[in-house]
C-alpha cells in the first residue's frame, strides 16, 4: 500500500474510533470505559499516520506518548497536544481488561474532547504539508 493511502487509511480509522465513542456515550447507559478506550485509538492511529505521513518507521505500541514524543521530534508544535496524549494513554488496555479502573462519564467527555483535538492537530498538520 503506497504511503499516502496508508496515512489516509489511519486517519479515517481514527476518524471512526472517535464516531464509535462518541455512539457509546450517547447510549442511556453509556459505556465509560468502552468510549474512552476508542478515544485513546483515535488518538494512537491519528500519531501514527502523523508519522507515516513523514515515513517515520515507529516500533509496534500502543503507547501515546512515546508517539507524540516521536511526533515531536518532526514539529515541536506536537508539544501542545503532549498533555492530551498522556492524559489518553490512560485509556489503553488497562479499561478494557481491569475491573480497577473507574471512569466516571466526566472522564469519557473530556476522552473525547481530548481525543477530537488530538485528531483536528493531525489533520491539519498533513493538510498543510
Amino acid at each position: 500500500m503506497p504511503t499516502h493511502e496508508r496515512y489516509d487509511s489511519l486517519i479515517n480509522i481514527s476518524k471512526r474510533d472517535l464516531r464509535s465513542a462518541i455512539i457509546l456515550s450517547k447510549d442511556s447507559c453509556p459505556e465509560v470505559e468502552n468510549s474512552c478506550y476508542h478515544c485513546q485509538q483515535s488518538a494512537e492511529k491519528a500519531l501514527k499516520a502523523y508519522l507515516i505521513y513523514n515515513n517515520i518507521l515507529y516500533k509496534f505500541t500502543h503507547n501515546l506518548e512515546f508517539l507524540c514524543l516521536e511526533c515531536i521530534k518532526i514539529d515541536d508544535s506536537f508539544k501542545s497536544i503532549r498533555t492530551h496524549c498522556n492524559i489518553l494513554n490512560s485509556y489503553s488496555t488497562d479499561t478494557r481488561y481491569l475491573d480497577n479502573c473507574p471512569l466516571t462519564e466526566r472522564d469519557m467527555h473530556e476522552a473525547i474532547e481530548l481525543a477530537e483535538e488530538v485528531l483536528n492537530f493531525v489533520k491539519e498538520k498533513i493538510e498543510k504539508g
